[in-house]
């Protein structure tokens, strides 16, 4: 959940810098020493759903959401995580959304919601633990993206990317260490290796947890029947 900005407090802060650079009232030389700085304040986190006084109480939830909303409490709440998906991804709401019909499904919606629900729940950070969320990947060069393994697709980078980030960041959810065979099946150039993993059930999830896919008739894709070729592309580890 993302914390609100106090905006009073900062611009209170900025107007109080602007009016030391424009030249304040200076001391006296001869004057007591100025005062220490009094510690920085910081904006507290207000959570949504939590009834704030003097405002109207948190609107329940319309319905139940799975996915990415999942662990909505109130409505408020959904959107601020959706507020946090637009940020992490470096995208508008209409990357997902058929605007104006926000409930409509959508490709990228089937994504998002696959992801949150067994992706996510597939992995397991390394030093120290927390929970998983879309700024563990989707992050490239310091910057949010949707393609963390860019458009078009460069083999070499991928493969050096999902090798020094994934396989170093993460375990899979079992405690095992994340390979490449944890998701595709096999390791890169395996006749069995799986290309695809987004929408399937390839992940390294106990089967117990395992959930189908949730558009209707995307099945996974067959085996290879030969290694892929040097040109032939690489795992996809971000949405279509």
């Amino acid at each position: 959940m993302l914390p609100r900005m106090n905006w009073a407090l900062v611009l209170g802060i900025v107007g109080a810098a602007m009016l030391g650079a424009c030249g304040g009232a200076p001391v006296p030389p001869d004057g007591p020493a100025p005062a220490p700085p009094a510690p920085a304040l910081k904006a507290a986190a207000v959570d949504d759903c939590v009834q704030q006084p003097g405002k109207k109480a948190p609107e329940p939830l319309r319905k139940r959401y799975e996915g990415v909303a999942a662990k909505a409490r109130c409505q408020r709440e959904v959107f601020t995580i959706m507020g946090g998906l637009t940020h992490f991804l470096g995208v508008k709401c209409a990357h997902c959304h058929e605007e104006p019909d926000y409930a409509k499904m959508t490709h990228n919606k089937h994504v998002a919601n696959w992801m949150a629900r067994e992706l996510i729940p597939s992995l397991a950070k390394k030093n120290g633990g927390g929970e998983v969320w879309c700024n563990d990947c989707h992050v490239v060069d310091g910057k949010g993206t949707a393609k963390i393994l860019q458009a078009p697709r460069d083999q070499k980078w991928t493969i050096e990317w999902m090798t020094a980030h994934l396989s170093e960041s993460f375990d899979a959810a079992d405690g095992k260490p994340l390979r490449c065979k944890a998701c595709h099946g096999a390791n890169l150039g395996d006749p069995n290796f799986r290309r695809k993993i987004i929408l399937t059930d390839h992940l390294p999830v106990p089967a117990d947890r395992r959930k189908r896919p949730e558009p209707a008739g995307e099945a996974p894709a067959p085996a290879a029947t030969q290694p892929p070729s040097a040109d032939a592309g690489v795992p996809d580890a971000a949405a279509d």
